[in-house]
């Protein structure tokens, strides 16, 4: 056998080939065998679904041809020649026969090309979003091929094939290179149809260079679509990934075309390379041979193929280490039942065992009716052999299994199931061997290794990686023994892995449909209750299966209670096989009724036992009459089953798809369960650790939101061997399904670094628009990331402005006060009131965890906002609201920054409110005036507004001193009347104190936009409008309370409990006190002005303890648009007095005026 092995190692370099070119989907092996040979693909692989009827056929296939022709063309032209398409397999439904297809005179049988492997699918359905058209799934990032290519048999039917090329060729290039859409869609705001250009102009959202578009429409309305013509674009090259239905486009966007801050999909996930920097970096390319510039329009030639019928060998282990506890007799069962319900009918099996060699138990049979399955399910011996497992020749056995599938159906293809213990193990030259005698043969392994009798198993084994490299995965059950006995876990885990391994190889469309199952430990209660649901899309065939250790386990009564409330009591519709430890329960015809069913069962089993339910439905059929199927299938980005935790570039992303139909299906909850084998130091079992998939687009992993993959990356994984479980949960059609799916072991090789360097996830739906009833108040909202990737809460956000795109080059500043992470994957907002007129400005986000680690820059996104109009206008309440364009730059890595940005200030609303009062108290003047002229002079120093520069306020404000002079100088005596000025003047130093910041900088509108003020912002995610919060509003009361000798005391800027207030409730003169004012601060963001109306006393304080309580009660002043912190130059206070048609209290609150005067 040596000699053999140095033999075989000669070609072992061939093993390269092999890993390069199979991946591995939900455990079903996708053999990327598409090459690019002499500047044309070979490989390709055309799957039609079973579904299309026959009388369609011949009609199909000539639309199939003359499309993939047209395609090979189009390729050739958008590649300059570099690649075309010359030999594709289309593997076509078995009852399509040369009687009704011409075409498929000399049709032969597949090798391994199946529904599952092929590259492009012909569905019967339409996609709900795409229709006829073909579309690209596309789970990996950017320069990674695709899952694939599906299309309605429709596109087919129709007389178009240059057309049709163009859009299959335009879905190769997506599905092969690993690019996107370079074009805006309508309705996406973040790759909407038009975009905010650098000049402040629309463009359509595109590559490409001098588009002329037609569009009647408004750009800036998301659902405004481009109009790209032929007639006003007849010189129109690029790009072919955005117009593929313009007969002039027919080049791809290069470095010279290319606009990387356009807000595009491509832009978004390759960071803003060109479509050809992508294709240049793969595989492809970098063979110079592919570029000979070869004629390509006729080369595409295809072949016909009916499915392969799959052929199975069982390899089983049979050395004295299945001689322990209940391993074999757990074994026998095991195998007996997936021969009798699991393996689909049509499959042939055979059965070899093996220990220092190997013997062939039953040949490569048919599985065509019961007896035959019965037959092949009990071939194995009664006991195992004597032979030591130290003495195991896993060769032997494989090279058995070979020899068998070849004298069974030709010389290429078929499936291993391997069973065997733990302690199998093989040495370098005996793995390099076998990876070359399954490649020659086309066959895939897949394992089993029963039982894992090491309590610390490490991670990987030679036969694991055998397993990978074949297309197969490897399931493991753990050693459960209890003295001579076993756990019925064993058992049911043993036939969970069987299951499992039937459907990589059958598919799953073709195995039964598992919606339920449940562990019911003995030793707790009488009875065992739980639910299961069906739906719609199941047969009408269901079976309830209950599997236990010993038949008295299982009491008498078995009870199914229907949707309806009815209980079927059972007893005479059991099956009992006590060879598969099982009983079985089969509900068939009008008894299954969609919906939530219950069951009960007496448990009689001991407390180290347990009874196991498991409930199935047969696969699905066009002749049952289902609306459709759905169908789920789980993997992940490490084909071979291997993470190295230290490489957090290439952490684990479990991934599930789930659809219904042709289309995907939303809003289902998918749960993994991940759980380490073995035992922990304690000597316990590991706990599951559960994952929630998302299907929300965020990148990194999960690529676009709606296409019905479900994904997650998992940090931070120790050291071991794991298994993944997925549970589905969802809606269809209204009502409720549930699925169960098992991926294979993932080993992780190395630990995650003690110190923590993964960073929390980038940032991509960042987005903003204008508050309405706001000329310049922006929101910016965004879902928060986690502190590792979306885990946890990050440490803060590093928020970057500029007039350029490029934020991660010079020309930018940082915007200060963003406020601070929340928990992951909550919706956060932020206001800023902006006051850069007319101008494109750029704004985007870092994320920053507390180790420092920082995230890649977020999308982009633009802010314009347009001077506002000379004249004051009433604001309206849904005014038009700015869409945010978002756009991708490259990933950065991020750095610690100190976010200090000057900022300046433009108040309008207040502005406005400052005018009518100035005009009000203008009249009271003149009237005062000429009963008691006096001489009062003010100042009134404007605030500083921002013009997109930084600027310093110079100004500040001291703390004035009493001193006796100056109460001579501008109080008068007990005997003497003050002026109205010089009331008014005294009332203003108050308003000015009532409107400064808080002396520790902050605010409480400043910090997040993410506070609620009564019931209306809540709702409207935005603070309340003028129109909905005017001063004298009816929320606010008509009239004050009488007056209080005692006050409440002000919050914010106001005068302290220790100064004095003169009766009628107003502050003393601003002569008798001290300011408290705050340093200015240069910020886009804002202090809290919450003004009263004017006739309530000064602003935002209530003079009156009742009207305090009104307030508490819950009527809160309406919440101001956030405005910069500046202080606030002295400026005389006016009172706001009213025409005649005034209150009763607005006259009362004037007559108080005068009285005061008057004193």
């Amino acid at each position: 056998m040596s000699g053999c092995v140095m033999r075989c190692l000669a070609p072992a370099m061939l093993l390269l080939v092999v890993l390069g070119t199979t991946t591995v989907s939900g455990g079903r092996r996708l053999h990327n065998t598409v090459i690019l040979k002499e500047s044309a693909y070979e490989g390709i692989v055309v799957a039609i679904e079973d579904d299309i009827p026959v009388s369609l056929c011949q009609e199909v296939l000539i639309g199939l041809e003359e499309s993939l022709r047209a395609a090979s063309t189009s390729i050739s032209t958008a590649t300059r020649n570099w690649a075309s398409i010359r030999g594709v397999t289309v593997v076509v439904p078995r009852s399509w026969r040369p009687a009704a297809c011409p075409l498929l005179l000399g049709i032969t049988e597949a090798e391994n090309e199946s529904w599952d492997t092929a590259n492009i699918r012909v569905t019967h359905s339409q996609d709900p979003k795409y229709g006829v058209k073909p579309w690209t799934l596309q789970s990996q990032g950017c320069g990674h091929q695709g899952d694939y290519i599906r299309v309605a048999h429709h596109l087919f039917r129709q007389n178009t094939s240059y057309d049709n090329g163009n859009l299959l060729a335009h879905e190769w290039l997506r599905y092969r290179y690993g690019v996107f859409e370079e074009a805006g869609e309508v309705g996406n705001m973040f790759h909407p149809p038009h975009y905010r250009a650098h000049d402040g102009t629309w463009q359509v959202n595109a590559c490409g260079r001098d588009l002329v578009d037609s569009a009647t429409c408004e750009p800036q309305d998301l659902g405004c679509d481009v109009n790209i013509t032929q007639e006003n674009n007849p010189f129109l090259k690029t790009s072919f990934m955005a117009f593929p239905q313009m007969t002039s486009v027919t080049d791809l966007c290069d470095e010279g075309t290319h606009n990387r801050f356009v807000p595009t999909r491509h832009n978004l996930v390759c960071d803003g390379k060109s479509v050809w920097e992508v294709l240049r970096a793969s595989q492809d390319f970098q063979d110079s041979s592919n570029n000979n510039g070869r004629d390509v329009d006729s080369l595409a030639t295809l072949r016909y193929v009916h499915p392969q019928r799959q052929r199975i060998v069982m390899l089983v282990d049979d050395t004295n280490v299945m001689n322990s506890q209940k391993r074999w007799d757990f074994m026998r069962k095991a195998v007996r039942k997936v021969m009798a319900y699991d393996i689909p009918d049509g499959f042939s099996v055979g059965i070899v065992v093996f220990d220092s060699r190997s013997k062939v138990k039953h040949h490569i049979t048919p599985l065509v009716d019961h007896d035959i399955r019965e037959k092949v399910g009990s071939s194995l011996p009664r006991n195992p052999s004597v032979i030591g497992e130290n003495q195991r020749c896993v060769v032997c056995g494989i090279k058995r299994s070979l020899e068998l599938l070849r004298k069974n159906g030709g010389n290429y293809g078929g499936n291993i199931i391997l069973i065997t213990a733990g302690s199998s193990t093989l040495n370098e030259q005996e793995k390099q061997k076998v990876i070359i005698l399954l490649r020659d043969a086309g066959v895939t392994l897949h394992l089993i290794i029963y039982p894992l009798i090491d309590r610390f198993p490490r991670p990987g084994s030679n036969i694991e990686h055998i397993a990978s490299v074949s297309g197969g995965q490897s399931f493991i059950i753990p050693d459960e023994g209890i003295g001579e006995d076993s756990r019925v876990s064993m058992y049911y885990g043993l036939l969970d892995a069987l299951y499992n391994a039937v459907g990589n190889v059958a598919g799953w469309r073709q195995l039964p449909v598992k919606i339920h199952e449940a562990e019911h430990p003995g030793g707790l209660s009488v009875k065992s209750e739980g639910s299961f649901w069906v739906d719609p899309s199941l047969s009408s065939n269901i079976n309830f299966a209950i599997f236990y250790y010993d038949v008295g386990h299982v009491g008498n009564a078995v009870h199914l209670i229907s949707p309806h409330n009815q209980e079927i009591d059972t007893s005479n519709m059991q099956s009992e096989d006590g060879n598969m430890n099982m009983i079985r329960v089969q509900l068939s015809g009008s008894q299954v009724t969609p919906g939530l069913w219950r069951y009960s069962v007496d448990n009689k089993a001991d407390s180290h036992q347990g009874l196991f339910i498991q409930v199935t439905s047969k696969p699905y059929n066009v002749h049952y009459g289902q609306t459709s199927q759905i169908e789920v299938r789980g993997w992940t980005n490490h084909p071979y089953g291997e993470v190295n935790a230290t490489d957090i570039s290439k952490p684990l992303a479990i991934y599930t798809e789930v659809r219904s139909g042709a289309g995907p299906v939303e809003g289902v909850t998918v749960t993994a369960n991940i759980t380490r084998l073995g035992l922990a130091n304690n000597g316990t079992l590991h706990q599951p650790r559960e994952i929630v998939l998302v299907d929300n687009g965020f990148l990194d992993p999960d690529m676009l939101e709606g296409d019905g993959v479900y994904s997650r990356l998992i940090p931070n994984l120790t050291t071991g061997k794991f298994s993944v479980t997925i549970i589905v949960d969802g809606f269809t059609s209204f009502h409720r399904f549930i699925r169960h799916i098992r991926l294979g072991v993932i080993n992780v090789i190395a630990s995650t670094p003690t110190v923590d360097a993964i960073p929390p996830s980038r940032v991509v739906d960042l987005r903003m628009s204008l508050l309405p009833g706001s000329p310049n108040t922006v929101s910016f909202s965004w879902t928060a990331p986690g502190g590792d990737f979306d885990y946890g809460v990050a440490d803060r956000y590093i928020a970057k402005v500029g007039q350029n795109p490029n934020l991660e080059e010079s020309g930018f500043s940082y915007i200060e006060d963003w406020p601070a992470p929340l928990q992951a994957s909550t919706i956060q907002q932020h206001t800023v009131e902006w006051q850069k007129y007319d101008t494109v400005n750029y704004v985007g986000l870092y994320s920053v965890d507390k180790d420092g680690n920082t995230s890649p820059l977020s999308n982009v996104v633009t802010v314009f906002i347009p001077s506002p109009p000379t004249t004051t206008q009433t604001p309206s309440l849904y005014s038009s609201v700015f869409v945010s364009n978002s756009s991708a730059v490259r990933n950065g890595n991020g750095t610690h920054m100190l976010a200090v940005t000057n900022l300046n200030l433009v108040i309008i609303i207040a502005g406005c409110i400052l005018v009518a009062l100035l005009v009000v108290c203008l009249v009271v003047y003149c009237v005062w005036a000429t009963q008691k002229p006096k001489n009062n002079k003010g100042t009134n120093d404007a605030p500083a507004t921002f013009n997109g520069e930084v600027i310093h306020n110079e100004k500040n404000f001291s703390d004035r001193t009493d001193s006796k002079e100056s109460i001579k100088k501008e109080f008068l005596s007990p005997i003497e009347s003050w002026s109205a000025s010089q009331l008014l003047s005294s009332h203003q130093e108050n308003k000015r104190g009532s409107m400064s910041a808080r002396s520790d900088g902050t605010s409480d509108h400043s910090d997040s936009t993410k506070k609620s003020y009564t019931g209306f912002s809540a709702t409207n995610d935005f603070y309340g409008t003028p129109a909905h919060f005017q001063y004298n509003h009816g929320m606010y009361p008509e009239s004050y309370p009488p007056p209080s000798e005692s006050y409440p005391t002000p919050t914010e800027g106001y005068p302290t409990p220790t100064e004095i207030y003169p009766a009628e409730g107003f502050p003393a003169p601003s002569e008798t006190r001290s300011y408290i004012s705050s340093p200015p601060s240069d910020s886009f963001l804002s202090v809290s002005c919450d003004l009263l109306p004017a006739t309530h006393g000064p602003p935002g304080y209530s003079a009156y303890p009742g009207h305090d309580a009104t307030l508490r009660s819950g009527k809160v002043p309406p919440p101001i648009p956030p405005k910069p912190k500046v202080m606030y130059t002295p400026e005389p206070y006016h009172f706001d007095s009213q025409d005649s048609s005034a209150s009763p209290s607005i006259i009362g609150a004037e007559k108080r005026v005068r009285n005061v005067t008057m004193v």
